[in-house]
């Protein structure tokens, strides 16, 4: 590992990791979080080029950016081709929301939704107000939320905001369900198949309007005429 996508030294990480049994992952935002029986914690910040492979024991292959070896021989290898995640142990808690966190409330939403006049789109995906919704995400759940991703955040009435607000969570955690049903371990590419809107293979949305698509930028949108603007 680089000493560059981490936050401390290769030695004081493994003095706070190895040997020591792992006994919590879970996510947060785009991260995921490994906790050990110690108390440290070490925080994957995930990019998109961000790969894990299980390697059986005795299975030859290449070192990844970090390998989490297990006492039954298996092997987690964290890959990254661009080299763009990070490693942060112990890191320092945000204020910022989970997404799917109890403090993403609907109250919260509509806070955000008063104090800015930004595109929704571009609100739903900034990671310094709402943690865990990329792009293709969001092109779903405004789909779905019947909402054209170009509305302004003030204009959207309360009602709507109330409806976004259920269907962030609906969507999601759809997702999440259909996504474990996948091996994405041994491909990736499966877990794209799974999103209606944002999906380059798809010309129709599941209701036939053709599906569109806007760039700008670094942001691609996919979008249909159906979903209603608010400006």
């Amino acid at each position: 590992m680089q000493d560059s996508c981490i936050n401390v030294s290769i030695a004081a990480l493994n003095e706070n990791l190895v040997g020591h049994e792992l006994k919590k992952v879970w996510r947060d935002g785009f991260s995921l979080c490994f906790q050990f029986k110690n108390h440290s914690v070490l925080e994957i910040n995930l990019s998109n080029s961000t790969e894990f492979q299980i390697i059986m024991q005795n299975q030859e292959v290449t070192a990844g950016l970090l390998d989490f070896s297990f006492s039954g021989g298996q092997i987690i290898s964290v890959k990254d081709c661009q080299q763009l995640s990070r490693f942060d142990l112990n890191p320092v808690a945000l204020a910022v929301p989970d997404v799917l966190s109890k403090e993403m409330s609907v109250d919260y939403l509509m806070n955000l939704f008063s104090e800015t006049e930004v595109e929704v789109k571009s609100l739903l995906i900034d990671q310094k107000v709402i943690r865990g919704i990329d792009q293709a995400y969001a092109d779903e759940i405004l789909w779905f939320a019947n909402i054209s991703p170009f509305s302004i955040v003030s204009r959207i009435p309360k009602t709507e905001v109330r409806i976004l607000h259920k269907t962030i969570k609906y969507v999601l955690q759809d997702l999440i369900k259909q996504a474990r049903k996948l091996d994405l371990f041994n491909d990736k590419q499966k877990g794209l198949d799974l999103l209606m809107i944002h999906n380059a293979k798809k010309k129709c949305s599941p209701t036939g309007k053709v599906i569109k698509m806007k760039m700008n930028a670094q942001l691609t949108t996919y979008y249909t005429d159906e979903q209603t603007l608010f400006v």
